[in-house]
């Protein structure tokens, strides 16, 4: 009676270590790699930039009939932002930024967050190199309003000015497309 009441005791715990076993190996496997849902994220972030262009807060002009610095003063100043190459840009804020926060992001991460201040002698308030194959989205904190530099008009062109209004209006961004960079005064 005693054997009987062991083997019973052994069954019944062998099953349980057999069931633990098997749970620990199944945990144990290697996860399997999608590299088409990895392509798809990607695929999916870049398509949040393009969505965000139902609202627009932003008007846009191409203009190079301005007061420009020499060509080699300009060329000297892309070299300093190694912007030389065709596929980037120097986006510049203008007039009326009051030290408010702003977030630049392309479709790789966040370029600049911080504040944005115009420097009221010189009419300009932050430059950054950008690149100009990638949508570029500016949030400006103050007002919750994204604007995007789209790649269509910023390939084209060398400088981008963003220019803010009154945040009353429906529209209080302005974007300047241009190959001329704007003496500081």
């Amino acid at each position: 009676m005693n054997n009987k009441l062991q083997i019973k005791f052994i069954m019944k715990y062998k099953s349980l270590a057999l069931l633990i076993c098997g749970l620990a190996i199944v945990s144990c496997k290697t996860a399997k790699t999608n590299t088409a849902n990895d392509s798809s994220k990607k695929h999916d972030k870049k398509e949040l930039f393009k969505k965000g262009k139902e609202d627009v807060y932003y008007t846009e002009q191409i203009k190079n009939d301005f007061r420009a610095v020499t060509e080699n003063v300009q060329y000297k100043f892309l070299q300093s932002y190694q912007a030389t190459e065709k596929q980037y840009s120097i986006l510049f804020f203008t007039q009326g930024f009051n030290g408010e926060e702003i977030h630049v992001k392309n479709e790789e991460g966040t370029l600049f967050k911080g504040s944005v201040l115009t420097n009221k002698k010189t009419g300009l308030a932050k430059n950054m190199r950008i690149l100009n194959t990638e949508v570029t989205s500016i949030y400006d904190k103050s007002t919750k309003k994204t604007i995007y530099i789209n790649t269509d008009k910023a390939r084209k062109y060398k400088f981008v000015y963003v220019m803010k209004g009154n945040k009353e209006d429906e529209k209080p961004y302005k974007i300047t497309f241009s190959d001329k960079l704007r003496p500081e005064k």
